[in-house]
């Protein structure tokens, strides 16, 4: 078998084994040693790990990961920003850094504490506590773990409680949001209805009908808001997210949408003056016209994929600061959203004037500080400890992040991230010392 067919085969079945989408989760997860992927109040209490979680959890979170990668591949760049860069050294730096942070959240909050914490997301719109962190806070570290081993920093045994507590955080996270049953989203059908049922009715109850004019008005509010979040989120789609679909009566599903605008976190976030923290948008379709699935980090896929055609129903919400509790959301009404989408267009070119100015390394760093800070910050801030993360050095730069730089900011990348990101490298197992010995 040529090289190219072998390439071929595992573009379309992860390690040559598990297809994509729904088929491709039920196959992995029916192989699984345990089905660790799923939670319970006992096992997210637990401290310590078998060999076979931990290597359940590794192959699902692979074949996961694998999935969302071929499925995100139609996704724009703006070609300004390195963003395969540093997403890469990213994720290094989350594996070599993150351990201390997620440690002091634990041991701040306990377990019940960060349960408690990742109900927020049930709770709340036009919050970063929700499920695409859940999701990012565990994996994106641990394929740092994979990149780390693959450029050889060290073995894929070595460091074995820092994989367990990832495993852990990541699982607790999952539980508190969905009270049990498997964490991942894959693992629910690509569904996040996530929003209590009495949030969803408040946000639904205030939806109005949408046609000719005030529809289109509704869909450019969506786009400039959308590339606006995107852009000051340094291309990359943490600046926004949806759950969903919620089933309506009448035949009918709603998508909830965040984007985030006002996002003081970075040095360059004064292109946002002005603007409310979030916005978030109600969209209501027939289910008879359009279907949707969402993924891990919260992006909406239909069929057909020209779904804002069909929107039928909408209404848009400002969050206006980080802080401003649920009660104070407000309705933004026509002429407010029209300013808002404006502010965001002339936001977005002041963004590109600022990229434009920066030289390949500085967008790099300031990638890395988004990627890095998205993951947590948004948990440390909702409980006090954000001042503590920076004050021990949260946002430093790791001596691996600094060492795998040359590599996956050269022409050389690709070579390293292909074999890690699509063919099963990224997550190797774990062989404990008495495994290894009988």
């Amino acid at each position: 078998m040529s090289d190219e067919i072998d390439v071929q085969l595992l573009l379309q079945k992860y390690k040559g084994k598990y297809p994509q989408g729904l088929a491709g989760d039920e196959q992995v997860r029916s192989n699984l040693p345990l089905p660790f992927i799923e939670t319970t109040d006992a096992d997210v209490r637990a401290s310590g790990l078998s060999d076979d979680q931990v290597n359940s959890w590794l192959e699902y979170a692979g074949w996961n990961l694998w999935d969302f990668i071929l499925g995100r591949a139609s996704e724009g760049e703006s070609g300004l920003i390195p963003r395969q860069e540093y997403e890469t050294v990213s994720f290094v730096q989350q594996w070599a850094n993150y351990p201390k942070f997620i440690r002091i959240l634990t041991e701040e909050l306990g377990v019940d504490g960060l349960l408690e914490l990742a109900k927020t997301s049930r709770r709340e719109v036009g919050t970063k506590v929700n499920v695409t962190r859940n999701w990012a806070a565990s994996v994106c570290p641990i394929l740092g773990r994979g990149i780390s081993v693959d450029l050889g920093f060290h073995g894929a045994n070595d460091r074995r409680e820092d994989l367990e507590d990832f495993i852990q955080f990541g699982r607790r996270l999952q539980h508190g949001t969905w009270g049990g049953g498997p964490g991942f989203v894959s693992a629910r059908g690509f569904q996040v209805p996530v929003l209590d049922d009495d949030v969803l009715a408040t946000l639904v109850a205030q939806t109005k009908p949408l046609e000719g004019p005030t529809r289109d008005a509704f869909r450019k509010f969506n786009a400039k808001t959308e590339l606006f979040g995107f852009m000051l989120h340094y291309d990359c789609r943490a600046g926004m997210g949806d759950t969903g679909p919620y089933p309506l009566p009448d035949g009918r599903f709603a998508i909830v949408r965040d984007h985030f605008l006002n996002e003081t976190a970075y040095p360059w976030s004064g292109v946002a003056e002005g603007l409310p923290y979030c916005v978030t948008e109600v969209l209501v379709f027939p289910s008879d016209k359009v279907t949707a699935t969402v993924n891990e980090i919260m992006t909406t896929f239909t069929k057909p994929t020209n779904y804002l055609d069909y929107l039928v129903e909408g209404v848009a919400f400002a969050r206006d600061r980080i802080d401003t509790p649920m009660s104070q959301l407000r309705v933004l009404d026509d002429a407010e959203m029209e300013s808002i989408a404006q502010k965001c267009q002339k936001g977005t070119m002041d963004m590109y004037k600022t990229l434009a100015k920066k030289s390949r390394d500085e967008k790099i760093r300031d990638g890395i500080m988004v990627y890095t800070r998205e993951f947590l910050q948004s948990h440390a801030l909702k409980v006090d400890l954000w001042d503590r993360f920076v004050a021990e050095g949260f946002d430093t730069m790791t001596a691996d992040a600094e060492k795998a730089w040359p590599v996956l900011t050269s022409g050389k990348a690709a070579e390293v991230l292909t074999p890690v990101l699509l063919f099963g490298k990224g997550f190797p197992n774990v062989t404990s010392k008495e495994t290894q010995q009988a």
